[in-house]
């Protein structure tokens, strides 16, 4: 029980990280494919350019967050793995 559930949550926070994080390079690429600029504080494409800054910049708690649920899902992992001993099937 405890490796499923860290397993879950190990992996889920990477996972959601990147799906938002390749959607906003979609809608980045697609402002650039039309020759403007994005705005990432409006989120949207503008014609003069604006100052970059970074997903974890603009995202930082949510971020961190993500990545401390993945920490916790490895160290449930981790538990699971010490309580379960080294059980193997006998021959």
């Amino acid at each position: 029980m405890l490796m499923r559930l860290g397993s879950i949550l190990f992996a889920l926070p990477a996972i959601v990280l990147l799906v938002l994080y390749g959607i906003e390079l979609s809608t980045v690429s697609d402002c650039t494919d039309q020759s403007l600029f994005f705005d990432y504080v409006t989120n949207s494409c503008v014609e003069q350019k604006t100052e970059q800054s970074s997903y974890y910049h603009r995202n930082s708690t949510f971020v961190d967050l993500m990545l401390l649920l993945s920490a916790f899902g490895s160290m449930l992992m981790i538990w699971g793995m010490l309580a379960k001993g080294m059980s193997r099937p006998k021959d």
